[in-house]
C-alpha cells in the first residue's frame, strides 16, 4: 500500500513529516493564530527549486540524490529526512505540489510559552487522504470524530500529531482543540476565499504575523521578545517568500501605530556608510540612519526601557536612558548634548577573522571631531586605556575588550571603532576601494531605504547531520551574500530580502559531492 501511495503523490510526504516534527511544538488548548503561513501555486516554487538545477551535473535534487547515493554506494549515508525531502522535487512530481496550492500552516503562543499549531489542505484531490490511512495502518490509531461528526486518526504513537479528512481538506493539528478549531474554519462556508484573494499577489508562501494574538502573559524566556513587538508599535506584518528566477526573494510590509512612527520614519541611509566593510572579508554588515530631531530619541530609548524592564528582576530599575547618562556623567560625558543630537546614523560590521568595526555618522567633520574628543575617548577608562588627545586622523588605542584591543579614529564626518587586531586598519584601506566595499551591494534600488545590510549565508547554522564543514558549508561561504534593505513608504514599513546567483550555488555544491554518470535507460 506504501508503494501505491508513494507512486501517486510525492509532496503528500513533505507535509507529513513537517506536521509529525511539528508534535513537538504543540500545546493542549486552542489558542488565536500568531503566525500563519499559506501556500500559494506551490507547484510553482517546486518547478523553480528544479530549475536551478539546469546545466549543473543533476537535472532535479531527486537526480542528484540518486547520484550521489550510486557514487558512494551508502544508502544511508545522509539523514533520511534530507533524502525524502531531494526525492520530492524531481521533474515527474513537481505538478503533484498543486494538490498543496492553499494549504496553510498556523501557530500560536501558550500562556506558559509552548508553541501551538495547526495545518489544512484545503484542495487535497485524495493523495494526502490517503496519506493519512496510510500513516494511521503504520501505528497509529482511531480518535473520537469531531463535533461534526468527521473521523480522527492518531498519525503514530500516544503524542503524535492528529488528522481530519473531511469534504473540504484535510486537518493536521498537534492537539485536539487545535484540529476541532481547524476543521471548523475548513468546513466553514467561504473559507478558501482569503486563499483566492491571496494568488493575487503571487506564488511563494504567504506569511502574516499577527502580535495581538499573542497572550497578555507569557513566561521570562519570551518576555524580552514580545516586549519590543508590542514596544515598536507592530501591529500586522505579511510577507512573501518565493524564488524568482535565480533568487530567494523574500517581502515584507509591516503596520505600525502612528505613534511610533518617528522610529521608522527617518531619513535615507548612504550606501558610502558602508565603505569601510571589504566585501571579501565582511560576514555582516548593517547600516541603520536615525531620525533628526528628539522624538527619534525618545521612541528609540521608550522601545530599549521596555524590553530593558520585562524581566521581572529589573521591573523597578530606573528608566534606562536616566541610567546611561549618570554612568556617562561619572566620565564627565554628556551623551544628551555630545552624541544623540550629532548622530545621523551607524553602520556595523563582523569580519571573517572575528573582528568588528563600528561607524558613527555626524552631520559634519567638525561634529564628528567633538563625538570623538568628548564621548569616545573619555570613556577608554571603562576599556582600560587612558583618555588622550588624538591629533586628527590619527588612530588611537583606548582599551581591550573581551581580550581583543579597540581602536579609534575620525575620517571626515564619521568616527571609526574597531574591535580585534588589525580590524581598524582593514576598515581604514576598505575605503581607499569603495568599489571593493559592502557599500555597492546595498546601494539604492528604487525607494530609498532607512537601514540596509548584508549577511553572508556561511552564518547559517547547518544541522550536524548535513556537516557543518562539508561540501554544503563551503558552497555556502562562497556564495553571494543576502541582501536587506527596509524603509517607510506612506505609512507603512517595508523590507526586501534578496538572495541572488543560486544556480552558482547549485553547481558548485554538485561539483564539491560525489556524483555517479546517469544510469543507462
Amino acid at each position: 500500500m506504501r508503494r501505491t501511495i508513494g507512486r501517486r503523490f510525492g509532496a503528500a510526504g513533505l507535509l507529513a513529516s513537517l506536521g509529525l516534527a511539528a508534535t513537538a511544538l504543540a500545546g493542549d488548548a486552542a489558542v488565536d493564530r500568531v503566525v500563519s503561513v499559506q501556500a500559494v501555486r506551490p507547484d510553482r516554487q517546486a518547478e523553480a527549486v528544479i530549475e536551478l538545477f539546469r546545466g549543473s551535473r543533476a537535472e532535479s535534487p531527486a537526480a542528484a540524490m540518486a547520484s550521489w547515493r550510486r557514487a558512494t554506494g551508502d544508502p544511508n549515508g545522509l539523514n533520511k529526512a534530507v533524502q525524502a525531502v531531494a526525492a520530492l522535487f524531481n521533474p515527474e512530481t513537481a505538478r503533484e505540489w498543486r494538490a498543496f496550492d492553499g494549504a496553510g500552516l498556523a501557530a500560536g503562543l501558550d500562556a506558559d510559552g509552548r508553541l501551538r499549531w495547526s495545518a489544512a489542505v484545503p484542495r487535497d484531490d485524495g493523495s494526502v487522504a490517503a496519506l493519512v490511512t496510510s500513516m494511521r495502518l503504520s501505528g497509529g490509531s482511531d480518535e473520537p470524530p469531531t463535533p461534526e461528526g468527521w473521523p480522527v486518526r492518531r498519525l503514530g504513537g500516544p503524542d503524535a500529531a492528529l488528522a481530519a479528512v473531511t469534504p473540504s481538506g484535510v486537518a493536521f493539528a498537534g492537539r485536539r482543540p487545535e484540529l476541532e478549531a481547524t476543521v471548523a474554519r475548513l468546513t466553514a462556508p467561504r473559507a478558501l476565499e482569503g486563499r483566492a484573494l491571496s494568488q493575487a499577489s503571487g506564488d511563494g508562501f504567504h506569511v502574516t504575523f499577527l502580535p495581538a494574538a499573542l497572550p497578555a502573559e507569557v513566561p521570562a524566556d519570551w518576555a524580552r521578545p514580545i516586549a519590543a513587538v508590542r514596544a515598536s508599535g507592530l501591529r500586522l506584518a505579511t510577507g512573501v517568500l518565493g524564488l524568482r528566477d535565480d533568487r530567494l526573494d523574500l517581502d515584507l510590509g509591516s503596520d505600525f501605530d502612528p505613534a511610533k512612527a518617528a522610529l521608522l520614519d527617518v531619513p535615507p541611509v548612504d550606501a558610502a556608510w558602508l565603505a569601510w566593510m571589504p566585501a571579501d572579508a565582511t560576514r555582516a554588515a548593517v547600516a541603520l540612519s536615525a531620525g533628526r530631531g528628539p522624538a527619534f530619541w525618545d521612541a528609540l530609548f521608550d522601545l530599549a526601557d521596555r524590553v530593558d524592564r520585562a524581566d521581572p528582576a529589573r521591573a523597578q530599575l530606573q528608566p534606562l536612558r536616566a541610567r546611561l547618562n549618570l554612568l556617562a556623567l561619572v566620565r564627565g560625558v554628556r551623551p544628551e548634548a555630545d552624541l544623540w543630537p550629532l548622530v545621523r546614523g551607524v553602520a556595523a560590521g563582523a569580519f571573517d577573522d572575528g573582528g568588528a568595526v563600528v561607524a558613527i555618522v555626524a552631520g559634519t567633520p567638525e561634529d564628528a571631531d567633538r563625538i570623538a574628543r568628548r564621548v569616545v575617548l573619555p570613556l577608554a577608562p571603562l576599556l582600560g586605556g587612558k583618555p588622550a588627545a588624538a591629533a586628527p586622523g590619527e588612530v588611537v588605542a583606548i582599551g581591550r575588550a573581551s581580550g581583543k584591543p579597540v581602536e579609534t579614529a575620525v575620517r571626515g564626518a564619521t568616527v571609526l571603532i574597531g574591535w580585534g587586531e588589525g580590524s581598524l586598519g582593514r576598515a581604514l584601506k576598505s575605503a581607499e576601494a569603495p568599489e571593493q566595499s559592502v557599500a555597492p551591494l546595498v546601494a539604492a534600488e528604487g525607494r530609498p531605504a532607512g537601514r540596509v545590510g548584508a549577511f553572508r549565508p556561511g552564518l547559517l547554522p547547518l544541522p550536524a547531520s548535513i556537516g557543518r564543514a562539508g561540501p554544503l558549508a563551503a558552497t555556502l561561504a562562497e556564495a553571494a551574500p543576502a541582501v536587506w534593505r527596509g524603509g517607510w513608504d506612506d505609512g507603512r514599513a517595508w523590507d526586501v530580502v534578496r538572495w541572488g546567483d543560486l544556480r552558482r550555488v547549485v553547481a558548485r555544491f554538485l561539483e564539491r559531492v560525489p556524483q555517479a554518470p546517469p544510469e543507462a535507460p
